[in-house]
């Protein structure tokens, strides 16, 4: 399987960011409704967002983000 291009993963976590910024949730919010548990949750979804870590989410967990802050997949992809 090819690695995925560096600024489009990059590009994505961007429009993931300003997205669970504008939901007005918070990362332990996201996370409990993406199906991590609780003492989980916000770690993930911190990971998931973190610009810093090097990290190429699955089309699967995006799609859970994007169900959990109520947008569609289009808007964050």
């Amino acid at each position: 399987m090819a690695k995925a291009n560096h600024d489009s993963v990059s590009s994505v976590r961007d429009k993931m960011r300003r997205a669970a910024e504008t939901s007005g949730m918070t990362q332990d919010q996201i996370g409990l409704k993406m199906g991590y548990a609780k003492g989980g949750a916000r770690q993930a979804v911190s990971r998931l967002l973190n610009p810093e870590v090097e990290y190429d989410p699955r089309l699967s967990t995006i799609l859970a983000f994007a169900k959990a802050i109520n947008t569609s997949l289009k808007e964050i992809l």
